[in-house]
This record gives structure tokens, sequence and C-alpha cells, in this order.
């Protein structure tokens, strides 16, 4: 027994590693000093980096609610790893954390797209532990290299283990009604359908609605997968397969882990938020009190996009988003019966997976220049306690200083961009700028996809603009994605509006003596990385690009695959074998070939290899006559990067490509970098050969 106990006891390889010794934060004193790339790719995480990815389950609390658990997570450049470790921390004043497990794999999202399944990404797969009845043992999903298992830990720290031996992947559990057992969900089916597709390889893979081949070549298994579910006995560890009502239990949210819509008073009573059937946010509608078998609804406006209530002392809280761009998430009371309603507290800072204490909430915290931290607010007297911060060195980097700047663009959407001035700001000197996108809400790390350091550049001497995108056009007037994806694309309405909340700070920045208007570089992953392209082919503005996926261009459903195709000629794109003159106008409004010849501009392009293809036909075009463009791929990577080293890559490159382009700086360390974009520099400045 003794030996069982210290071998569960014992430290997993990965935390053995040098770079695992700091995954907890010390209290040790910290110098000033200026913040580096390596300092946000090495920020511990709780949750996913990109704060809009999901905003519940990350972490959970305690029956008792005196007690809080969640995944820690560290990036290691060096070693290209991660350090992982579970832990529970101590709700009361003073409460210690406790490190529960240590080890196991970052577990990225795999989700079912556009008729393909397990479609792979480099998101992070929220890890949400749930806890048993008593309060003494969590239970969460862990990967050892191979399928993903649950383990169970001791939650004051003795031990851990885990408790399936599962063939597949387990995706989802629940505790059962009585607390004996665990309800789990695995795709079965999906192991099958992929030994499938290696037996159809032996005679050739048929291409049909199954590829998609700007991310791989080979065919995707078909969504939807059933999902198996079974149930674990945690006496014995048998399992047998699940009841239909013990299966619904997996889509039952929980308020404790920060997702609900309906909360029960002591009193019987309940307060839910009415979620109109076309709402394009499943948590947000009227709220409603029922009691006593009637119902009434808050008349207050307010009232009308609440989510997340909860009850103290016989009143309903409740959360909500407003103010410029929906910006601000506020707080607000009522008294049911009550015509009004009272706003307790706003904040321009992101919350994330929030669960109600009493009359506190419990909430994972980000403001601009304030990473992702635990804390506990009171909204009646505003009172803010910090439970656990990750990062506590951070507050001793030296970083720009941030200010919000509002604009409203000819089509009515409003927006807003955080204008990050430069360390060591000196009003009346002009400095290069650099726009990154496209959500700005929350910490200001590396933009939406992490791939271009905020802070870094503001360190660097930069002036940066992180721009929020206004709501899609076509959305203002429909619910449905298909109809609003037509609204956005006639006249490209919704490409003109980003753009022009892009211009707009940028002008401001300018108009101030903040930015240099002969010095402006732009950035973008996804949707950024369109309005990049599109800035590129509309805008004067930006001096150099750099982007993380690319391009629009005429060979689009060429690299998306049939069935993507068809989505794309739905929102009106043209057909490859349309040669009309509506077509060729068309192209000339997004893509890069018709444009090659009058594009000058340098752009950086690092993409993963699952994404390269999507940028070739833009990259030999402008190569071939003589345009900078240079590109760079990423092996086992996605849409959006996940591995460390790749971070620091990309990070390192963006700002030594600005360096070069905008202030005339040879990067150290790049010296056949640099040697090609002196050679695409000359090219660039030839003249044209045709």
């Amino acid at each position: 027994m003794a030996l069982a106990v210290a071998l569960l006891l014992a430290p997993a390889t990965a935390w053995a590693a040098p770079a695992c010794a700091d995954l907890m934060p010390s209290g040790a004193g910290f110098p000033v000093r200026d913040l580096v790339p390596e300092d946000l790719v090495r920020l511990r995480d709780i949750g996913p980096v990109d704060n809009n990815q999901q905003y519940e389950g990350l972490f959970s609390v305690s029956p008792d609610g005196t007690h809080a658990a969640f995944q820690l997570r560290r990036g290691d450049p060096t070693t290209n790893s991660f350090c992982v470790a579970m832990l529970v921390v101590d709700l009361r004043p003073g409460g210690a954390a406790t490190v529960v497990d240590r080890g196991g794999d970052f577990l990225r999202l795999r989700y079912d797209f556009r008729g393909r399944a397990s479609f792979p990404s480099g998101f992070t797969d929220p890890i949400t532990p749930r806890w048993s009845p008593d309060g003494k043992w969590i239970v969460y999903r862990r990967r050892d290299g191979g399928a993903v298992q649950l383990w169970r830990a001791q939650t004051d720290g003795s031990g851990s283990k885990a408790i399936t031996n599962s063939i597949d992947d387990i995706d989802d559990f629940r505790f059962t009604a009585d607390g004996r057992g665990i309800v789990y969900a695995s795709k079965p089916e999906l192991r099958g359908a992929l030994a499938a597709i290696d037996r159809e390889g032996l005679s050739g893979f048929h291409y049909d609605d199954r590829f998609a081949p700007s991310a791989s070549d080979r065919p995707f298994a078909p969504a939807p997968i059933a999902r198996a579910v079974r149930v674990l006995d945690l006496a014995n560890g048998a399992t047998r397969p699940a009841t239909s009502s013990e299966a619904a239990l997996l889509d039952q949210p929980s308020m404790r882990e920060g997702s609900w819509t309906v909360a029960r008073a002591p009193s019987g009573a309940t307060a839910s938020v009415r979620v109109p059937p076309d709402a394009l946010f499943s948590e947000r509608g009227r709220l409603t009190v029922a009691e006593g078998g009637r119902s009434f609804s808050c008349p207050a406006p307010e009232c009308a996009d609440a989510s997340y209530p909860w009850w103290t002392r016989g009143k309903v809280r409740f959360l909500r988003h407003e103010g410029w761009a929906n910006s601000v998430t506020a707080i607000y009371e009522w008294t049911p019966g009550a015509r009004d309603v009272r706003r307790l507290y706003a904040t321009e800072d992101l919350f994330l997976g929030c669960v109600p204490t009493g009359e506190t909430l419990i909430c994972l915290r980000e403001g601009s220049t304030q990473p992702r931290r635990l804390e506990r607010l009171d909204p009646g007297s505003g009172r803010r306690d910090v439970i656990f911060d990750p990062n506590p060195e951070f507050a001793h980097l030296r970083l720009g200083k941030v200010e919000r700047l509002r604009s409203r663009n000819s089509f009515g959407a409003e927006s807003f961009a955080d204008l990050v001035l430069p360390v060591d700001y000196r009003p009346g000197t002009r400095y290069p700028l650099v726009v990154v996108q496209y959500v700005s809400r929350g910490f200001l790390r590396g933009g939406t996809g992490d791939d271009y350091p905020i802070q870094a550049f503001a360190n660097r001497g930069y002036a940066v603009l992180s721009v929020d995108r206004p709501r899609e056009i076509g959305l203002r007037g429909t619910s449905d994605f298909e109809k609003a994806s037509r609204i956005d694309l006639k006249d490209f309405a919704d490409r003109r509006s980003v753009l022009e909340a892009v211009e707009a700070p940028v002008r401001v920045a300018i108009a101030r003596g903040i930015a240099d208007p002969a010095r402006i570089g732009i950035t973008g992953l996804s949707d950024g990385s369109s309005t990049a392209g599109f800035a590129l082919l509309h805008s004067k503005l930006f001096s150099a690009y750099a982007m993380s996926s690319c391009c629009w261009d005429t060979n689009l459903a060429m690299r998306v695959g049939p069935s993507a195709a068809r989505i794309f000629y739905a929102m009106g794109y043209p057909k490859t074998v349309d040669q009309s003159q509506a077509a060729t106008a068309f192209w000339k409004e997004i893509a890069f070939t018709p444009n090659a010849g009058r594009i000058r501009a340098p752009i950086l392009v690092q993409v993963a290899d699952t994404e390269y293809l999507s940028a070739l036909q833009t990259f030999t075009v402008l190569r071939e006559l003589g345009r900078p463009i240079d590109m760079y791929v990423f092996p086992d990577e996605y849409h959006v990067k996940w591995q460390p080293a790749h971070r620091l890559a990309v990070y390192t490159r963006s700002i030594d490509w600005f360096d070069y382009w905008l202030s005339g700086i040879r990067p150290s360390g790049r010296e056949a970098e640099v040697a090609r974009w002196d050679a695409l520099r000359r090219e660039a400045a030839a003249p044209d050969p045709r």
C-alpha cells in the first residue's frame, strides 16, 4: 500500500522537467523590468487563452461554497511543451492553493465543422473539474499519451489516479443524481469511421464532401457522430449503458460551474431568463420570476437582455452586457414586482465563469493590463478580493498605458479600439503603430489567435491599436447566419464596415501626433486577416502587413472542398467557372490575384501546415511579380497555433518584420532572413517588368 501511494504521488515526467518547477507562482519579490515576448508565452493560464472561446466551466465551486478547483497551465517554449496541474483553492480569506494533481497532456479542442466530424484545432479544450457530493475529491478529464480518461483527485492533495480505461476519448461527464456513479460520454463510432477511411485509402479516397483540402489530405468522418453514454459505478469500477434520464444529465448546466439560466430561491421561487427562439445568445433574454403558481416578467428595459440570474435576500441579481458596443458588464438587482431595477456595479473588465456565493460572485476576471485571475466581487460595495493570481510577477513588468477610443462608422455600427502607448512615451514624438485584431475585450495579450504581442510591441517602441470589430452588418437584421452572410457580402458591406472601424482610431492616433502616418502596420488572423487583406486593396493607411492566415483569392472553391464551396456559393461567391463581368468585378474587390500588379506593400505570412495551401496562389502570383511577400509554415498546427515554441517564433518574427519595414532596423540573429528581406525590398523597388 505504501508503495502504491508513493507511485501515486510521484510527479509525472513532464512535471519533473526543470521548466515546470515554476508552474506554481511564488511569493518572492520581482524586479521591475521590460516585458519581452517570452513573458507572454509563459503566462500561467486558467482556461483557454482566447477569452471568447468559452465563458463557463473554467473553474467550479465546491458544494459548500468554500473551495474552487481549476486546471493551471503554462507553456514552455524551450521544450515546446506544457506544464499542467489541477488546483484546489480555499475561497476563505487567506486561503491556500493546493496542487492535487500534476502532469497530463495539453488537450486541444475537436469539434464538428461543416459536416466533418472531429475537426482538429489549436484551441484549448476546457477542463471542468466536478466535485463529489461531500466535497472531498474532484473528477476531471486528463490524457497521458493515449485516450482521454477520467481522473480522481483528493482535494487535500493526498493523491490522484485514473478511474477509467476507455479506448475512446471521454468528451464529457457528470455525477449521477445520487453521487454514486459518473455518467460519461465518448464516441466509439468515430474510431470505426476512421478505420473505414483507412481501409478506403488502400484503393484510393473518393474526393467528396468529406474533404477540406486546406486542412487535410485525407477525408474527414462525416458528422455528426453519435455519442455513447455509460455509467461508471464508483464503488466497484463496473460500467453499464446509461439510461435516457442519466444521459440527459450531460446536457444540464450548473451554477457551480458558471453555466445557468434558471435560479431557485429558498422559498421555491424561480428566476429564469426567457430566451427568444431566434436569439443569437443562448443565455440572454427577458428576466422572469415564477412563484406560487404565477409567473411575471421584469418590465424594466434592462431586463430584456439579462443573463445569469441569482437570488439574494429575496431579490434577483443578474448580469448584462451594455454600453458602447456592449463593452460594459453590469450587475443589476430587481425586486420581483417592481417596475425598475438598480444597477449595482459596472466595469469594462471581462468576467468569465462567474459563480454566485451568497451576495458575492467568484469570477475569473481580466482587464486590459491584468491577466486572468480568480477574484471575489461584492457588487453592492464594489469590493474586490484576489483569491488566486497565477501571474503575480506580471505587475512588475513595464507596460504601455491603455486608452479606449470609441467610434461609429457610416453604417451606424459602434466599435472601439484600445490604444496602447509605447513604454516611455513622450508627447510630441511620433511612433510607428501596429494594428492588432479583432477582439479587444479583457487582457490585451496578442489579439485573436494570440500571434501579435501587444505589450511586447509597446516595449519595443510601438504604439498599438487593439481593435474590436463591430457587430456584423447582416446580424443586425436577422439571426439566420446564411441570410446574414448574404447581407454582409452585398457590396462587401461588412468588410467595409470593419475597415472603417479600423481606420477611424488610426486616424485619431495620427491626428493626436502619436502615430507616424508613414509607419503603420496591420496584422490579423482569420477575420482579422480578411480585414488586413481588404485594407491592402482599399486603404492607403498601411505600409506593412503580417497575416496568420492567407488569403482571399479566386481559387477559394478548390481549397475549401465541395461542401464548403456550396456554402460560399449560397452566400454569393462566384463559381470558379464564372467568367462574367459581375464575377470579375466581385474578385477585383477582394481577391489578391486580380490586384497583384498594384500590390507593393510587404506582407509576412505565418501559417499552419494545415492551411498553407490557401496561401499558395497569392504567394506564387506575388512572387512571380517580384512583390515583397515572405511565408513561414509551422508543422502540426491549425487555424489557431498551440505550440509554445511556435508562438514565440511568430511573436518575435512579427516584431522584427515591422522593425525592418517600418523603422529600417536590421534585427540581429536573423541574418539569412534579413538578406532575403533586402532582396524583397530591391525587387519591390525595381521597375515593373511587364
